[in-house]
């Protein structure tokens, strides 16, 4: 498999092409093999592996692109003309055998799907070998407009290789013209043969067609009466956004306002302790009376102005390596590979109970098999979906209940709030793929190398606000940021109990804002199920472990000398 990264590249779903039924990137492997049998180890290499991670209604998908060869990959149009010139010539030396292979009826429909670009700089150059990206996809959601594809091969990879009339349409018959002069050849009738017409009888169907239509029409014209039922409306319809991104605004601007009134009054203690109003650091913190040492741990606010170091939080209940909240977050969460023929789709998810693992169902939608990895295991697991809802637009959720043969991951406790969840701190947990492309454990795992595992990425914010967007449909807007891959993920407060699953980004153009489905919606697709989930009611008192500040020397006495002045005789 191909190490080095390319680069990454954002899409619509519609830009995918597809061939056989199946997304040409997904074909990566077939593609690759077919290229080395038919037309050299040269031309498979120029065509970068795919990596795709999937994004759903609100979230584009974006596709991680991989090469053979290292060192710095460039576009090929930023190239020295000399450079350009030697890497376009090999290019167009080694696609040349894929004209005839565009030719086979057998594999026309792979190759001509391959050789689909993007448009951009789709040829990259790395150690003076060029490779294409961006193959296999349309702009401009084209990716299934087969009259879009020519005109766009010319002016992308055609000039590398021409393929006059192999990406144009099946031929049309042409259009019948009468020759000039042509007469109607008429065919007398036999002799004796009496003139065909038209009987009174046949009227009669047609009128009784016509009677009942009218008595159909009139029936219809009745005030309640309809044909048939109303279309099911969406389970997350658009006012349900609107009005939830005008609540996130809302609590936004409240979050503004509490942070400028708490600096506005804050004060410095004399031992150099910052406190905001009401006596608290902005940790959440009480800071011990001047002149005492602080305790090893301190209970803190769980809605503290700012976050609290998750290696210094103390997990209620936990031991040993589960003592702080980043040891239990890593311990609890896991990533989730959805393959696809030959592609991969990477997500997030975490164990709800023991041997069943949480994540969205958009991660595994359409994947033929599922496998599962995690630090303590020693190489990642077949999965199986119990149960899958999705997708959320049109289901009002989108979760995947998986299992797999391993019961010693410890698993997460769901938090069943009484109140708002708002101003709550909270940590995000997963493996956005963006991080990942330059992940050196995700380059082994990827390679096969058994018990590799890429680094947990956590980020901290607030929940914003809990808001309604469909008929049985909650979510909650928090501050956290996410990206493609921690779809599945948890959303963990600050004691280590979870508070949501993390399904999709809306993007702003400041920010990206995280939406999480709540712990209710999580207990209600669980329903049904033989899932054990831990459920915990007690509202959040975490303790955080602190060093005491360096202690403030006592004044010298007056009659004492200064400590740099000289000693009186």
């Amino acid at each position: 498999m191909a190490d080095h990264f390319l680069t990454k590249t954002r899409v619509a779903q519609a830009d995918f092409v597809e061939a056989g039924g199946r997304r040409v990137l997904e074909r990566h492997g077939e593609l690759r093999r077919l290229l080395a049998d038919r037309a050299g180890p040269g031309a498979a290499a120029l065509f970068a592996e795919p990596v795709i991670s999937r994004g759903n209604d609100a979230a584009p998908p974006t596709v991680s692109w991989y090469g053979d060869a290292g060192g710095e990959a460039r576009p090929l149009s930023a190239l020295p003309a000399a450079e350009r010139d030697r890497a376009e010539a090999y290019l167009a030396d080694h696609l040349r055998p894929l004209r005839a292979l565009a030719a086979d009826p057998g594999t026309a429909d792979l190759v001509l799907g391959a050789l689909s670009v993007l448009g951009g700089d789709d040829v990259m150059v790395a150690d003076g070998r060029p490779v294409i990206v961006n193959w296999g996809l349309l702009p401009g959601g084209n990716g299934a407009n087969a009259a879009a594809r020519p005109a766009h091969y010319e002016a992308t990879l055609g000039r590398y290789l021409p393929l006059a009339g192999a990406l144009g349409d099946a031929p049309q018959p042409a259009p019948v013209t009468p020759l000039a002069g042509a007469r109607e050849t008429v065919v007398p009738p036999p002799p004796g043969a009496a003139p065909r017409g038209v009987t009174p009888l046949a009227w009669v169907p047609l009128l009784v067609l016509l009677v009942l239509a009218a008595l159909i029409l009139a029936w219809l014209l009745v005030p309640g009466t309809r044909l048939m039922h109303a279309a099911t409306p969406p389970a997350v319809s658009e006012t349900g956004a609107l009005a939830a991104q005008r609540a996130l605004n809302d609590s936004l601007r409240a979050r503004r306002d509490a942070l400028q009134a708490a600096l506005d009054g804050a004060t410095c203690r004399a031992d150099g302790v910052l406190l905001v109003p009401g006596g608290l650091t902005p940790e959440g913190l009480t800071p011990p009376p001047l002149g005492t040492a602080p305790g090893p741990t301190a209970p803190a606010a769980p809605d503290a102005l700012l976050p609290n170091r998750a290696d210094r939080v103390l997990v209620p209940g936990g031991e040993g390596a589960d003592g702080s909240l980043l040891n239990w977050i890593e311990a609890r969460t896991v990533l989730v590979l959805a393959r696809e023929g030959e592609g991969v789709t990477v997500g997030s998810g975490f164990v709800v109970a023991r041997g069943r693992v949480l994540t969205n169902q958009h991660v595994i939608a359409g994947a033929q098999s599922v496998l599962v990895a995690a630090r303590a295991l020693a190489r990642p697991l077949e999965a199986r979906v119990i149960k899958a809802r999705g997708p959320l637009a049109e289901m009002g959720g989108d979760f995947a209940l998986l299992e797999i043969d391993d019961a010693g991951l410890p698993a997460f406790p769901l938090f069943q709030a009484s109140g708002s969840l708002k101003l709550q701190q909270v940590i995000a947990a997963g493996f956005p793929g963006d991080v990942l492309e330059m992940d050196a454990g995700f380059a082994a795992l990827r390679s096969g190398k058994a018990g590799a595992m890429p680094d947990l990425t956590l980020t901290d914010g607030i929940v914003n606000t809990e808001q309604q967007i469909g008929p049985e449909t909650r979510v909650l807007m928090h501050s956290a940021p996410l990206s493609t891959g921690n779809s599945g993920g948890p959303l963990v407060d600050m004691c280590g109990r979870v508070v949501g699953i993390n399904s999709f980004v809306r993007q702003g153009r400041l920010q990206n804002r995280g939406y999480a489905l709540p712990v209710p919606d999580i207990l209600a697709f669980l329903d049904g199920t033989d899932t054990a989930a831990q459920l915990a009611r007690e509202d959040c008192a975490p303790m955080v472990s602190r060093v005491a500040p360096d202690a403030v020397p006592d004044a010298p006495a007056p009659d004492a000398p200064a400590p740099d002045a000289p000693a009186q005789d």
